[in-house]
């Protein structure tokens, strides 16, 4: 009886190995995850993506409480993905009457091919408020080789 007992046991804690649980039933507590680093990082605005490398439209849509930014973009190679606008200025707030952007994506994780400029093409969109648009006169969008500017 004893031996069903340790491999049941043992069954037991490998399935639950993948598990949240396990640590729990054995007594001891895992430290948690913590987010905090990952939350400092964006609270600082330092962002590790890489810019894209150039900006080939930019483009504002007036909407109901504010504009719509929307950028294109064409990275140097294809495989970028998750492209963002991010603010260049730690505060948001427009410097000199322009509000500035990066556009921002993660490059692949393996080298990938140059291949047609269609197949390599980003956009991302911004939603900016009236209240963020007082004293803006240009939005800037910022890539490696070039940036666009519009205004509001």
């Amino acid at each position: 009886m004893t031996s069903r007992r340790f491999i049941l046991m043992g069954l037991l804690a490998n399935g639950l190995s993948g598990c949240d649980a396990l640590p729990r039933i054995g007594g001891w507590q895992s430290e948690p995850i913590s987010d905090s680093k990952g939350d400092e990082l964006q609270a600082a605005n330092e962002d590790i993506r890489p810019r894209v490398a150039e900006i080939t439209t930019l483009a504002v849509e007036n909407v109901t409480g504010g504009v719509i930014v929307l950028a294109t973009a064409l990275p140097a190679t294809q495989g970028w993905f998750k492209p963002e606008l991010v603010s260049d200025a730690p505060d948001g707030k427009p410097v000199d009457g322009i509000l500035s952007y990066s556009f921002r994506a993660v490059p692949p994780l393996e080298t990938q091919p140059q291949s047609t400029q269609r197949s390599r093409v980003l956009t991302a969109a911004l939603f900016i408020p009236d209240a963020r648009l007082a004293d803006v006169r240009s939005i800037r969008v910022n890539g490696v080789q070039n940036s666009r500017s519009v205004r509001p």
